[in-house]
């Protein structure tokens, strides 16, 4: 009796091995992408909370609080691969920025044209114009997977993987 595989043995399960990773690997890249595109909107959602709470913040310490702590409203300047939280009234002054990963995009439709996002006093999303936003943002993921930021004139945000009407 011999001990040991045979040749065509060790092939066989290597074939078979092969066989499921090539399975395994296109699939495991889909679910690394829609956990990453997962990862950044809930990013993306927290810092659009914290943006409008700080400029809540701000108003309420302009109108109702007079000390020596300066709390300056700051804009979401929306940038293709990256995005600024800056203060409002010193726009060199950058409070964070944040890079996407590696083949995201964040975009907003042509017809919304404005340079940053901010939020006016009752939390309401507003634009570099100074007009009130009723619209979407798209963070496009590696694979082409598209999250819609869609936000009314009430300062409510949600995500949508359908484009809003």
């Amino acid at each position: 009796m011999q001990k040991g595989f045979a040749t065509l043995e060790v092939v066989l399960v290597l074939l078979i091995i092969a066989v499921l990773a090539s399975c395994a690997v296109p699939n495991a890249a889909r679910v690394l992408d829609s956990v990453s595109l997962d990862c950044e909107t809930k990013r993306l959602y927290t810092e659009l909370r914290h943006i409008q709470s700080y400029d809540r913040m701000a108003f309420m310490k302009d109108t109702h609080f007079k000390d020596d702590a300066e709390t300056l409203p700051l804009n979401f300047e929306i940038k293709e691969t990256h995005y600024l939280l800056e203060q409002r009234t010193n726009p060199e002054k950058i409070y964070k920025q944040y890079f996407l990963p590696q083949g995201f995009k964040l975009s907003y439709p042509a017809a919304m044209d404005f340079k940053w996002i901010s939020f006016n006093d009752m939390g309401k999303p507003q634009s570099s114009t100074d007009k009130t936003l009723n619209g979407h943002m798209v963070l496009t993921s590696r694979l082409g997977k598209r999250l819609y930021f869609v936000f009314d004139t009430v300062g409510r945000f949600r995500g949508s993987r359908t484009r809003p009407q």
